[in-house]
């Protein structure tokens, strides 16, 4: 026997002799001891491990040594031990020793994606695929986990033992197949990405018990489908089990409040489309599909649910606490969502939860004084019921005999319950705010309806000309006009605003939006109204003052406008460069 070869084997390093039959050749495999002992009988590697129970077969395996592997079979076939009077093959013995981890030579082949050895061992041991290690993953389950569709297919179809599909926290092969391995091997592992339907349909064709499997808070394949917006799985498991759709995990949750959640409109047609009265569902707090959308914060989902067919008893349905959606809107400050609701004339806007509040109770208790926060009191007024205003009759009757009321202060207060201590008057707040605001939006407006007629420069007095710009043509100065321009129509803007909601593709305009962009055109344009009136000579100056404060006021402004003044903004630029440019540069 190969000298290296025997040293190899008799102090049990596996790495070592697997490089050097690597090297040398499989030949080395056939050698034997004078007494006619081969590689096998040397180190006994059937049943020897190294400091992680690791065999000669595991090393193989995960490396992918297809040939080493193939030849330890075979060789291990031709020996037999007597294990408590049974006869019990060696080889098979060999298949399914499990290191210190439990795995076997199979979890290790999966996970380095040997698909070769993965194969040659589950001809040998079809038994294999139902073996779990330490961390409760059966081959499958790795398999799934990091999207390897023809290993999947090659376990499914040597095992239909419901074992096979286990994974840990009672998951299973189903639940982390597009869920767990989603954006981390979509990303990474294009090629062995796991995304064809005729797989999946595999799946619930061999297993269709892994369907309705729930891990250990209850979730079915379905809630991780629908959490992740997957539409095409999802259709496909319910042609294989419609009824799985009523399923909900530990707090009643279905796979609509997850998608409702989550926002998944086209989700939830296809689970409704399935199940018309998948909508009447409710968690433990018995709270609906549109509580759900709420909570989540989906506008869209709340608009598209209102839009629905015959689904009126979802509008005012209260839950555990009495909250309809629209009071969970005003808890989660859900502006938007606030409008969307008390918009839809089904809504009830005095409908009192537990506590006996409205939902203009709540947002009058966050104390907010900013502009969306006044347009929402201002659309839910009139709405506090004859409770709130008990509770507001009780306080001042209080402060009255305590001789606590102050005149001109707030003294409406419309909350009860444990919302005792936020009792202030909020529409006060507001209309102080609303004020100051709309002295600011005329102030702009008057001083830049002024600038457009005292342009820098002045205007020509004869030729064909008269009455122009002089410094029409100009780049500042086109500049100047644009800024101040933009500055008198987003002042003008807010004015209206205040009475009237107006919105620019998806964004909802606000008075506080408007201003804010009021402001940076009337700095640009002052900016640049100032640089056109200067001589050439000074320019260099200029440049040096003005860029710094230019790019710290742009910079300020976006950080402070955000998307609606953006937005806005850019709007306003497009119609002015189609509009009022053109008429300067005639």
């Amino acid at each position: 026997m190969h000298l290296e070869v025997y040293r190899a084997a008799q102090s049990g390093d596996f790495d070592s002799l697997i490089t050097i039959i690597s090297g040398s050749g499989e030949g080395l495999l056939h050698q034997t001891t004078p007494n006619g002992s081969n590689i096998l009988h040397v180190a006994a590697i059937c049943k020897q491990g190294n400091n992680n129970g690791d065999t000669p077969l595991h090393v193989a395996a995960e490396v992918g040594s297809y040939e080493v592997v193939r030849v330890f079979i075979d060789l291990a076939k031709s020996l037999h031990w007597d294990i408590e009077n049974e006869q019990v093959d060696t080889y098979k013995e060999l298949l399914r020793k499990q290191n210190m981890h439990k795995n076997t030579a199979l979890h290790l082949a999966v996970r380095g994606h040997r698909d070769l050895v993965v194969e040659l061992l589950i001809e040998q041991d079809s038994q294999l695929c139902d073996i779990i290690n330490a961390a409760d993953e059966s081959p499958l389950y790795l398999a799934a986990e990091q999207g390897l569709s023809r290993t999947t297919e090659l376990i499914l179809g040597a095992s239909s033992s419901s074992s096979s599909h286990k994974g840990p926290k009672g998951l299973t092969a189903l639940h982390v197949g597009m869920s767990l391995s989603l954006t981390y091997y979509a990303s990474i592992r294009k090629n062995r990405y796991f995304d064809k339907i005729a797989g999946w349909e595999k799946i619930m064709e061999k297993a269709p018990e892994a369907i309705i499997e729930r891990d250990d808070v209850g979730r079915t394949p379905l809630h991780y489908f629908s959490y992740f917006g997957k539409v095409e799985a999802i259709r496909l498991l319910l042609q294989h089990n419609t009824s799985v759709a009523y399923d909900s995990d530990k707090e009643k949750q279905s796979a609509l409040h997850i998608a409702a959640f989550r926002g998944h409109i086209q989700v939830i047609d296809e689970l409704v489309r399935s199940c018309l009265d998948v909508c009447d569902m409710e968690n433990t707090k018995k709270q609906t599909v549109l509580h759900a959308a709420v909570i989540g914060g989906q506008g869209n989902v709340v608009k598209h649910i209102l839009g629905m067919p015959n689904r009126e008893n979802l509008v005012n349905k209260q839950d555990a606490d009495g909250n309809t959606a629209l009071h969970l809107a005003a808890l989660h400050k859900e502006y938007d969502i606030i409008h969307i609701l008390a918009q839809d004339e089904r809504v009830d806007r005095l409908t009192k939860n537990k506590d006996h509040l409205t939902a203009l109770n709540i947002v009058s208790a966050h104390e907010e004084t900013d502009v969306r926060a006044a347009n929402v009191s201002s659309l839910l007024e009139g709405s506090h019921g004859i409770l709130g205003f008990q509770g507001w009759f009780i306080e001042h009757g209080k402060k009255r005999s305590d001789g606590q009321f102050v005149e001109g202060e707030s003294s409406l207060s419309l909350t009860t319950g444990s919302h005792n201590a936020n009792r202030v008057n909020f529409n006060w707040s507001n209309k102080s705010i609303v004020e100051v605001e709309q002295v600011l939006a005329a102030l702009i407006a008057t001083v830049t309806f002024t600038a457009a007629f005292q342009i820098p420069g002045g205007y020509k007095g004869d030729g064909p000309d008269r009455g122009r710009a002089i410094l029409a043509g100009r780049a500042d100065f086109i500049v100047f006009v644009t800024s101040n321009s933009v500055a008198f129509l987003s002042s003008l803007l807010a004015v209206i605003t205040q009475y009237q909601n107006f919105t620019v593709g998806h964004i909802s305009l606000t008075v506080g939006g408007c201003l804010r962009v009021a402001i940076f055109g009337i700095v640009l344009a002052y900016v640049s109204g100032v640089y056109v009136a200067m001589d050439i000579s000074t320019r260099g100056i200029a440049d040096s003052i003005f860029d710094p404060i230019s790019l710290v006021m742009v910079t300020s402004w976006l950080l402070v406008a955000g998307p609606r003044g953006v937005i806005l903004l850019g709007s306003q630029l497009n119609w002015l460069i189609r509009n009022i440019g053109k008429l300067w540069l005639k």
